[in-house]
């Protein structure tokens, strides 16, 4: 028969005819302690390394972020040409821009 405690910290003797049932029911409890123990131990270390790789997965994303908004030659061409039609009233942007690079290239090849 196993001794019970209280919630003084005092320590009570078994209930009569509750004796079996009780210390059933304490193994059961102290062998899910001792798994979900061993499955911490096995969970910390497995987290450990995915959050490593998420970490190194942000780092590499924010790295392509950054890399993405450096200017490039196209987009410098490409913002000279979208802004080569706001001068032109009446013609929406996309078309002067059109228009302004036909005109160039003609002029080019005259």
């Amino acid at each position: 028969m196993a001794v019970r405690e209280n919630e003084m910290g005092d320590f009570l003797p078994p209930r009569p005819g509750h004796g079996a049932e009780y210390d059933r029911l304490q193994r059961r409890f102290e062998r899910y302690r001792q798994l979900h123990a061993s499955r911490q131990q096995q969970y910390d270390s497995f987290a450990s390394g995915v959050y490593n790789q998420q970490a190194h997965d942000t780092q590499l994303l924010h790295r392509r972020w950054q890399d993405s908004k450096k200017p490039t030659a196209k987009s410098a061409a490409a913002a000279k040409i979208s802004r080569a039609g706001e001068g032109m009233p009446g013609i929406a942007p996309a078309t002067a821009a059109t228009v302004n690079t036909v005109s160039q290239r003609t002029l080019c090849l005259a």
